[in-house]
Formats: structure tokens, sequence, C-alpha cells
């Protein structure tokens, strides 16, 4: 057998497990692959190399008495998170809905804008703040996201550690550079308002990014919140 890590089989089963009833959700690969990588980066990967392995860890997966986020309750509680998850950032889109490019902008000139990275800290611990309602704007404006699973305002969780994350949009700009001015405010009703601006220089572009690159994300100075 190659190396394998038995965690995704055992997510996909339950994912199909969890959609049964479910057609609207179950025929979209999307959400069975954003489901998918919701429970994977939360449970730790079993990597198999024999049938051996493979027999120990299926009857490790059917063992009831088993209470460990490995087993196949945890992994079907995370799943249910995921798809909880995934249809509140839908909601929005689905009642806006989608409209397709015309051919003029699909050539038109655009700037694409990076992935944006930060974290939220307390000022006197320096430890991670949870519940932090986190805001983009850009040039003023509430920065709409680039594809949906993208929340703007991002509220940080236990599970994020403090961080946050957003994809704006591109914008339809002919010129050959454009300065934007990136500001995130935070707000958390034990902490007083916080901002911090940046500004970044695009180029123009051709072509929407339709993918994450590690060079194209943008990690921003650390929000410190002070006591209210």
């Amino acid at each position: 057998m190659q190396l394998k890590n038995y965690q995704e089989d055992i997510v996909l089963k339950a994912i199909d497990i969890a959609l049964e009833e479910r057609p609207d959700l179950r025929d979209e690969p999307s959400v069975i692959n954003d489901v998918a990588a919701y429970v994977l980066n939360r449970v730790p990967p079993r990597y198999i190399m024999s049938e051996r392995g493979f027999t120990r860890l299926a009857a490790e997966h059917l063992d009831e008495s088993s209470s460990s986020l490995g087993s196949m309750i945890g992994i079907l509680v995370l799943v249910n998170e995921g798809i909880e998850l995934i249809e509140r950032r839908r909601r929005p889109f689905a009642a806006n809905g989608t409209r397709t490019l015309t051919v003029n902008e699909e050539i038109s000139a655009v700037h694409n804008l990076p992935q944006i990275f930060g974290k939220v800290i307390d000022g006197e611990s320096g430890a991670a703040v949870d519940g932090a309602s986190v805001r983009l704007s850009i040039d003023g404006r509430t920065a709409e996201p680039a594809q949906p699973g993208w929340p703007n305002p991002f509220v940080t969780q236990r599970s994020t550690n403090g961080y946050y994350s957003f994809w704006p949009a591109a914008v339809r700009d002919d010129s050959e550079t454009h300065t934007f001015t990136l500001s995130v405010d935070v707000d958390h009703p034990a902490y007083q308002p916080a901002r911090i601006e940046t500004l970044i220089t695009t180029c123009c572009e051709f072509a929407l990014q339709d993918n994450i690159t590690s060079d194209g994300i943008l990690n921003l100075d650390t929000v410190v919140l002070q006591r209210a």
C-alpha cells in the first residue's frame, strides 16, 4: 500500500452520512470539499502503510466507547459543525444570487487584492482575543469578499487563536497601478475599539485571481486591544 492518511476516507464517509437527507448540499462538490477541509484541519492525521494498520484504525473508529477526537462520533460532530458554518456563510450569497460576467468584464483590467491575515491580542496579557469583530474596509468602504466563505466582518473564535483573514474582491480599474488604503476596525464589548491602516499598491492585470498563493498573503500588524 502507498502511504495514506486514513482520516480522509473516514471524514468523507462521515460527510456522506451527514448529508444523506440533504440533496441540496450533497450534490455540490464545493460543499463537500469545504466541510472535509474544515474537519481534516481539526483532527490529527493517521497514516497507514499496510492492511494491518487499516484494520487497527477501522476498529478504533468503530469502538463506541472511544471518546477521542479521532473517533467516528467525534468526526461526525465536527462534520455537522462544518456544515452549519458553511451554510451560514453561504446564505448572504444565496440571497443575493450570482451574475455571469459579460465578455467585456471578463477581459477588462483588474487589480487583484491579496488575502489578508492578522491577529487580535489582549494588551495586558498578550493572549489571543476571542469574540472580536474585525471589519476590513478598502478606501473607506466595507470590502466585498472575492469568494463565498470569507465573511466581513470576521469574528475571532477560540479555534482561530485570535487570528482573522479576508480575501477582498478584485477592483476593476484600468490604471497601471493603484494604491489602496486598507483599514481594519476591531470591536469587542470588553475592550476599547481599535483600528490599524496600511497602504498597498497593486498592478493592473487581465485575469481574476482564483487561488491562494503563499506569496500573495498580506500579514498585517497585530491588533492590540486595551480593556474598556
